[in-house]
């Protein structure tokens, strides 16, 4: 008997484990996760994304930001990743570098009409319900210095000692302390000044390798390198301590600021540790160096983050100095160098508590030459494999211009699929604030076609925003289905147009609004409100 019931509790153990397997892969599959980060990157350097012109007007410039904000929010987005700071200029009002040359076509020139482009962007994805998170691109100084004329109010004229031409480029040597807190300076002029949800850095510390230049720091090295093996290890630390003072200067001012960096996907060939520990330990620059940090990813990537572009992403991760990391995987799934999946799950196992989102390829969407690519699902697929880990948080896209001509119907696939319904970005546990009190005195008046609510705002207006749920019928919606949610706002007032959702309002209908506050932690649901419309 004893025999016959251990055999049937393995059974019962075992059948118990498939069902849960079965039960969390189908949920994974078809569920929507009610809290996912959905970004676009909109890049204005070059013109890529915005604005389209350096020609356009004041009027023409916020006109087309207004478009791309609600085109990318009917494409199921919660945030835009906006380059605000291209290389040592500003989209915005700045005291300490010239007005960008990609908003009016020549550096140090302001708007005219004069407008503060980045008050008005933040302002406008408020609006529409869209966070704003201000990308910079810390080291770079000229973009293009062989072209593109420089202001005379362009820190190379004060300080030239601290640029050093590479390529087609210049950049900032990150090896002298007094550039590092230069940079740190400007960052934090932004914080303090800007109503930002976030701070940004992309891939570019140290640049991309050339192969026949040297990246001339070898004075700075002498200068500041003592006590470090190799050049490739003060340069990461020079990078571990700039990214460090951002996240401490940005914990003390506004702690609610998430910071996060997107380096390039591959953070370290598996086939390098292996090289560098044949290496006697004075000459590696591998898992000599690497100081207990985990091996690479199965990829043959020519360039690494680790060894080419010195960002030493997983020591940032361990000690807390980024909020999330948004690697670019820029692969396609079963791509032969670097397969998106082998990727994924790399950088899964190795985001020491911090959240993960996933840089994605859009404009590599639809090329005919790449049978990966040339797939209409490759980008689906992706984010499935996202949701299945259930450790990655959300995704960004590259770039905005990207979805403009709907390359393999990408956006209905977003729209009627994976983004069909509104989520919240995802809530940043260390970072622990009060949960709000659920909004106190609802009302609804109801219009020939559509419905007015409001409530009592917060004490503070940039306390949060709200989320209302709805749902027909005489019960309250269940908060914790993202299905229900019928809109965000960050205003205590919302009108529901009854076209914007066909049928949405013909029956009975009960809603609920939650506050959220700048941590994204929600409130209880306030009381619910009933409400009938008839036609």
């Amino acid at each position: 008997m004893i025999q016959l019931l251990t055999r049937f509790s393995w059974l019962f153990i075992i059948s118990l484990t498939f069902f849960s397997f079965f039960y969390i892969t189908v949920c994974a599959q078809d569920y929507p996760p009610k809290r996912e980060f959905r970004g676009v990157w909109v890049a204005t350097v070059g013109n890529i994304d915005w604005p389209s012109s350096t020609s356009l007007t004041t009027i023409e410039q916020q006109q087309e930001f207004q478009k791309l904000v609600a085109f990318h929010k009917a494409n199921g987005m919660n945030a835009l990743i906006v380059q605000i700071r291209p290389s040592a200029d500003a989209l915005y009002l700045s005291s300490y570098e010239p007005w960008s040359r990609w908003l009016t076509g020549q550096e140090g020139k302001s708007p005219d009409p004069f407008y503060d482009p980045l008050e008005f962007m933040i302002q406008e994805c408020r609006r529409q319900q869209m966070e704003f998170h201000a990308w910079m691109n810390p080291f770079r100084a000229i973009f293009n210095h062989e072209k593109g004329d420089i202001s005379d109010q362009h820190i190379f004229f004060d300080n030239p000692e601290w640029i050093i031409p590479y390529g087609q480029h210049s950049y900032f040597d990150p090896g002298l302390p007094q550039v590092r807190k230069y940079i740190l300076n400007v960052v934090m002029d932004v914080v303090h000044r800007y109503d930002i949800d976030g701070i940004h850095f992309d891939d570019y510390f140290y640049p991309y390798r050339i192969d026949t230049l040297s990246f001339l720091d070898d004075l700075s090295f002498s200068r500041y390198g003592e006590g470090f093996v190799t050049i490739d290890d003060w340069r990461r630390d020079n990078i571990n301590q700039f990214v460090q003072s951002v996240h401490d200067s940005i914990e003390v001012v506004k702690p609610n600021v998430r910071f996060g960096i997107s380096p390039f996907g591959v953070w370290r060939n598996k086939s390098f540790d292996l090289l560098s520990e044949a290496l006697p330990t004075d000459l590696s620059v591998g898992a000599a160096s690497l100081g207990g940090l985990p091996p690479g990813s199965e990829t043959r990537a020519s360039q690494t983050s680790y060894d080419d572009l010195y960002a030493d992403v997983i020591t940032w991760l361990k000690n807390g100095w980024i909020d999330y990391v948004a690697p670019q995987l820029y692969f396609g799934i079963g791509f032969e160098l670097a397969d998106y999946q082998k990727l994924l799950n790399w950088w899964v196992k190795h985001t020491y508590g911090r959240q993960l989102y996933i840089g994605h390829a859009a404009y590599k969407v639809g090329r005919p030459e790449d049978s990966l690519w040339n797939d209409p699902f490759q980008i689906i697929d992706q984010i499935t494999l996202n949701r299945q880990s259930f450790q990655v948080d959300g995704s960004i896209f590259f770039s905005a211009r990207s979805f403009q001509s709907n390359p393999l119907g990408i956006n209905n696939r977003l729209q009627k699929g994976v983004f069909q319904h509104e989520a919240l970005v995802p809530v940043m546990p260390w970072h622990y604030k009060d949960v709000p009190a659920p909004p106190q005195n609802v009302v609804a008046a109801r219009r020939r076609s559509s419905v007015l609510m409001q409530w009592e705002p917060f004490a503070h207006q940039e306390d949060g925003y709200y989320i209302i749920y709805g749902t027909q019928g005489k019960e309250p919606p269940n908060t914790s289905d993202p299905t229900t949610i019928i809109a965000k706002s960050y205003y205590p007032q919302l009108t529901f147009e009854e076209a914007a959702r066909t049928g949405l309002f013909r029956k009975a209908y009960t809603f609920v609004i939650t506050a959220v506050n700048r941590n994204h932690d929600e409130s209880f649901p306030s009381q619910p409100v009933q409400i009938r419309l008839f036609y």
